[in-house]
């Protein structure tokens, strides 16, 4: 709904299921980047999301323009 809307989605702070909204993450990714976040206590940047399997330079060119933290 957010991304309709044109609004950013935090990756500190969406489920997994919002997540899967940004063009580009799926549920395997999306599971992912919650399960680091976990990890890490949060992100402090979102470069940081490179760090998640499956998220390359490709992927996180396509999605930053709809994340935030």
């Amino acid at each position: 709904n957010k991304i309709t809307l044109g609004l950013p989605v935090s990756i500190n702070k969406e489920s997994e299921e919002g997540l899967t909204a940004v063009p580009g993450i799926g549920p395997v990714t999306a599971k992912s980047i919650v399960k680091e976040r976990t990890s890490r206590g949060g992100f402090n940047t979102l470069e940081e999301l490179k760090s998640v399997k499956g998220i390359g330079d490709k992927t996180y060119s396509k999605i930053k323009a709809y994340v935030t933290l």
